[in-house]
Order: C-alpha cells, then structure tokens, then sequence
C-alpha cells in the first residue's frame, strides 16, 4: 500500500485489507473517569478543498475535558507502520466539534487537520486513509442492502486492540433488519453484532462476496470484485436487565457498565448518508470564517 505523502489513499484500491486502518481509537477523560471509543477517517469536499476528519458519536465526546486519538505513522514510502500509536490530546472547550443538529442523531465530526500538523512538528508522518462519499451507497444499492445481508464492522470492543501494532478488531455479522426501513421511525436499521463498550462510532460495511449486485438489478457471479460499501455508523444497542427488560441504550464508553444490565448481541446503527449532514455544516462554518 503505497501513497505521495501528501495525499490520502483511496479504499477502493485496497479493498478488505483497508478495513483496520480506517479507525481511530479515542480515549476521553474528565475528572479522572476515563472511557474509549471509535471514530473512522472520513474526507469533507468543499469546492476543491478537501477536509479530513474523523466520524464518530455526540456520546463518545460530549461531557468529556479532552479527548486522545490515536494515530498511525507512515515510513518514507508512505506505507503503515505497525507498531505503537502516536497519541495527540485536544480540550474539548477549545477545540471545533460538528454536531449533527438533529438531536435524534448520535453523529459528530472533528477536523484532524490541526492533529496533523501537530504529529509533522514532531518530526513524523500520519499515515492518511479515508473514506469519502464515493463509498457510500448508491440509491439502487440501498435497495438491495436487506436483511440477512453480510456486515462487518470495526472497532475496539471493551477496549480491545492489538496495542503493538495500533490495530482495531473486525467483525462479522448480517443486517438484522432492511436498510431503508427506518426502524422504529428513525434512520437506522439494526445488526446481528454485539456492540459492547468502545465499539461506539464503529463504521459498519456491508459486503458481498459472491453474487455482487449490479445497477442494471443483475447478479454478478464469480466474475467480479467483492462490493465493499459503507452503511453505518454503531451508536447503541439494546441491554436487557435482571428482570428481562429490553432497553435501548447508548452503546457505553467504558467497562463501567451497570451489572444488572447485559449487552444483547445487536447493535443499532445511522445510515451511512447522515454524515454527508455534517459535511454541509463544516462547509457553511468555513464560509462564515472566510467572510
């Protein structure tokens, strides 16, 4: 996997390996109590100005005195290193957050410009890879995204990683329920994937291996590429308590979880085109300062 180092590496020409280095563990912390979460590289176009941010949950950032991310490094030819992360902590009171403005949606994004400059005054290279609008669904694809579909999403569930190397776990799962549903009247629809503690802003893909859908409403057998397309964002789950009560809550942000409340083995996620909302609001920001 090889880039200039001044531009970011297209997914499509790397397909499935690209998957765990799209996310971003984030560590929070305010006043003492620490949590994690996720958050993926997702790239803002503005005229011909393109805006690097990462994606992740209003819960995952809100409350919280700073907020460390943990960054991959790339070697000379533009390749990932694997090995320790290269943290850089923000204040969260100084520091710009979009907030996706319809308090029904759990979606955040935050410009990483700043962060990469900060790691090049340090003498080092972040490694970039992004996702952009180009891998969002295509309005006939979305239709074919039903139940029962292959998903996959990364992240680091209760924390988990491989800290050596700063890389994320990837699961595996289906579509519990059709993609344009809205379930339960809002934009989500749900997986059959645990969402556990720091799974929080996990993207969530769908892929077809074999019989990959065509815009033509063809099947493509053996003769294509597997489809890789983002569809989600995980932002909670159902727990069920002691007493067998199902209740939908935020996915948390840290092991301290109530003991009398269990993770079921769903999670629900916001429809992929929601964070082009944030795109919109970052643009009409950056205006009001040019002007």
């Amino acid at each position: 996997m090889t880039k200039k180092q001044s531009e970011s590496v297209h997914v499509h020409d790397n397909g499935l390996p690209a998957l765990p280095y799209l996310v971003i563990r984030i560590d929070g912390e305010s006043r003492g109590v620490k949590s994690s979460g996720t958050g993926f590289f997702y790239m803002f176009e503005n005229g011909e100005r393109q805006i690097p941010t990462v994606i992740t949950n209003k819960h995952v950032v809100d409350g919280l005195d700073a907020l460390t991310f943990h960054f991959a490094l790339s070697d000379s030819q533009g390749r990932r290193l694997l090995q320790a992360s290269e943290p850089v902590t923000i204040e969260t009171k100084s520091y710009k957050i979009i907030r996706h403005p319809n308090p029904s949606v759990d979606l955040v994004a935050i410009p990483i410009l700043p962060m990469y400059k900060e790691i090049e005054k340090r003498g080092k290279e972040p490694f970039r890879l992004t996702l952009d609008k180009s891998h969002l669904p295509a309005d006939w694809l979305r239709k074919r995204l039903v139940a029962s579909t292959s998903a996959l999403m990364v992240g680091f569930p209760n924390g988990l990683m491989d800290i050596a190397n700063n890389l994320p776990l990837t699961r595996r799962g289906i579509l519990a329920t059709p993609y344009v549903a809205n379930y339960e009247g809002l934009p989500n629809f749900v997986v059959d994937i645990a969402a556990f503690a720091g799974s929080s802003g996990s993207p969530v893909f769908a892929l077809f291996e074999s019989g990959v859908p065509t815009s033509d409403g063809a099947i493509s057998i053996g003769e294509s590429e597997p489809l890789l397309t983002l569809i989600g964002v995980l932002h909670s789950g159902p727990t069920i308590t002691a007493e067998g009560e199902i209740i939908p809550e935020p996915a948390p942000v840290s092991k301290n979880v109530v003991e009398t409340r269990f993770m079921m083995h769903l999670g629900y996620c916001l429809r992929a085109e929601l964070i082009e909302d944030l795109g919109l609001i970052l643009a009409s920001a950056m205006q009001r300062v040019r002007t």
